[in-house]
Formats: structure tokens, C-alpha cells, sequence
């Protein structure tokens, strides 16, 4: 893989400059907005929502309703806060409501998503004659919901999810195959999540999640990509800074007694280009997100891959992003293959 300096990166993160804890909403409701609001709200609210919590709720709504332009003092204070408050906030009041989807993973669509070596290995026929002509540029999307199966398992903690992502790759502007879907990735979870708040070394543990995950391209014979983990997620914020860390464990398969086995492992190597684990990591600069997310075997040979992003408000509901991958398992039929991407999009739910 082309390496990048990661030093760099983890320099510029440890010298940012957190300020102190916040929570003060930055705008007033009217009254009768406010009741209305609370009136409408509690039905779906999570059971353990205070009054506060719902009222600050109320707040954090309308200004995402309204696209408030804030005043420099209000903004200061949007900086100082929490990152991570917002989106838990607003996840605990729609929590108990069965007739709200949540987002769970980034939501975006990339109309322009580029690499100069496109992944054709997989699309070749037994004469080496390509089956598919890939375009170097194709539509990246990516949906990803949650649902909310059982509240409060432990006492007041402890929310049992079932989530669901879908991440697409569409050749739309291949002229000779007909704008073929490329790739398609399911990843269904079952996730028992535990909201948290130690801090560790100025850090705040916000969250922490046990997940069930599959994850499939939902195609057969030579084509067939899988895997089952039983993963970990641990989410630290401090001022405008956050990061998590997911390791995992794969759950082992029988190998495959030919190729194609429907039966057998149709990637038993993954590990080695994915690695065990995964860093994300996201810093808030007035409206713009800056992101990171890094993965590594943890070998000799350091395979693993580096994405960095960086998100911008275009409107009260959507954000653009800009994004740059390099490295292996940019989707499972890519597992295996060094790629290098830039994409340009919209987010349509952020990371907070």
C-alpha cells in the first residue's frame, strides 16, 4: 500500500485546543413552542429523559428546523460543547418512537467518486476477457439506519439495536455496460449499547457498544465476499474532538472444499488486508468536520487503510463532504486490492 505519514496526522489531533464543558442551549423557545414541542415529544422520548433533556431537545430541534445563524458568543459556546451531545440528545427523544428509523452509520451520496486503478480482478472471464469495463468514475452511496428493539435492559442503561447499512458502488457512467451496480454491501447488526460518562485522562467515555455484525455483497460462486464479527465500540469526546475505537474478532468458517463453495470461507484472508481493528476519529471547527479513520493488520507487512474527510454545511440539512481513501477494503470485493479514491458528495447525516 502507498504509505502515508500518520505521524503527522496524530500530531496535529493531540495539539488541538480543547476548551472547557458547555451545555447551555444557545437560543430561547417561546413558551408556547416549548410546550408544544414537549407535548408532541414525550410519547417517543427515551423513558430515562429528564425534563432538561427534553427541553434541551427542544432546542437543539428547532435550531436544526429553522437553520439558526447564531450569534459569535452563541457559537463559541457550540464549540465548547460536547460533540456528541447533540446527536445522543436528539437519538433519546425519538428513542421509544416506532415510527422513527435513527441514523446509525454516515448517510451520503458521492456523485463523483474516482480512483485511477479501478479493482477489475474480480470481473474477469476464465479467458481473461473482462466481464465488466469499469469506469474510473462511479456513484459511492451509503444508507445506514437503526432501529431500536429493547430500552433500559440494565436499570437505567443498556438499548438493544437492530442496525442495517448498505454501502453501494454504481458505475452510472459506464457507456458499455449498461450503469451496472458494481458492488453492494449488507451489513446487518445486532447492537446492546451502553450510554456512559467517565472520563479518562480529560477524556469522557460517552459510549460504549457489543455488536453482532454480518457483513455480505449478497453475491455467489466466485463473486461471494462475507464475514462475521463480533465487534467492540468505544467512543471518547473531550470539547471538539472525538474519537472511537472498534476492534473486532472474526468469527471463523470451514474452508471452502472447492472454489465457489457456497459452504466454505469465500475470504479467508480478510484480516490480513482489513486488519482486527478500526480508529475513527472527528474534529469540529465551527461548522466544518474534520475526520479520520484508520485500520491496520498490525503485521509485518502493514496493510490496512487511511481515509481522511472534511464536511461542510451547504444548507440547514446538508452538509458536502470531501473524501480521500487509500489503501485495501474500500468495499468487500476490494478487500484485497490497494486502491487510492477521491470522492466529492452529500451528507446527509453526519457524524455529529
Amino acid at each position: 500500500m502507498r504509505q502515508l505519514c500518520l505521524t503527522g496526522l496524530f500530531v496535529f489531533l493531540s495539539s488541538s485546543v480543547f476548551a472547557a464543558d458547555t451545555t447551555a442551549p444557545t437560543i430561547e423557545l417561546s413558551t408556547e413552542a416549548m410546550n408544544h414541542c414537549l407535548q408532541t415529544s414525550v410519547v417517543g422520548a427515551a423513558e430515562s429523559m429528564t425534563i432538561a433533556e427534553l427541553k434541551q431537545a427542544c432546542v437543539l430541534l428547532h435550531e436544526q428546523r429553522q437553520g439558526v445563524i447564531e450569534s459569535p458568543v452563541a457559537e463559541e459556546k457550540k464549540a465548547t460543547s460536547r460533540v456528541l451531545q447533540k446527536r445522543m440528545t436528539l437519538e433519546a427523544l425519538n428513542r421509544s418512537s416506532r415510527f422513527v428509523l435513527t441514523p446509525h452509520k454516515r448517510n451520503y451520496l458521492f456523485p463523483l467518486s474516482f480512483t485511477e486503478h479501478p479493482n477489475s480482478g474480480p470481473y474477469q472471464r476464465e479467458d481473461d476477457s473482462p466481464l465488466l469495463d469499469l469506469s474510473k468514475t462511479e456513484v459511492d452511496f451509503q444508507l445506514s439506519i437503526k432501529i431500536l428493539l429493547r430500552e433500559d435492559l440494565f436499570g437505567d442503561n443498556g438499548h438493544l439495536y437492530l442496525g442495517y447499512t448498505n454501502h453501494s458502488l454504481w458505475q452510472v457512467y459506464s457507456d458499455k455496460d449498461s450503469a451496472p451496480f458494481r458492488e453492494t454491501d449488507h451489513q446487518p447488526e445486532l447492537i446492546l449499547s451502553f450510554s456512559n460518562d467517565w472520563e479518562i485522562l480529560g477524556f469522557r467515555n460517552a459510549l460504549n457498544e457489543i455488536a453482532l455484525n454480518h457483513q455480505s455483497n449478497g453475491q455467489g460462486g466466485l463473486l461471494s465476499r462475507s464475514w462475521n464479527r463480533v465487534t467492540l465500540n468505544t467512543v471518547f469526546e473531550r470539547g471538539n474532538f472525538a474519537f472511537a475505537l472498534n476492534p473486532w474478532y472474526r468469527i471463523p468458517e470451514p474452508e471452502q472444499e472447492y472454489p465457489g463453495d457456497p459452504d466454505g470461507d469465500d475470504n479467508p484472508d480478510i484480516t490480513d488486508y482489513m486488519g482486527n481493528f478500526e480508529l475513527n476519529g472527528a474534529y469540529q471547527r465551527s461548522d466544518d468536520i474534520y475526520s479520520f479513520m484508520l485500520r491496520n493488520n498490525l503485521d509485518a507487512d502493514n496493510k490496512g487503510a487511511v481515509e481522511l474527510g472534511w464536511s461542510f454545511p451547504i444548507s440547514s440539512n446538508l452538509r458536502g463532504q470531501l473524501k480521500y481513501f487509500n489503501g485495501y477494503g474500500y468495499s468487500l470485493i476490494d478487500y484485497n486490492a490497494d486502491m487510492e479514491v477521491f470522492a466529492l458528495g452529500i451528507v446527509f447525516t453526519d457524524l455529529f
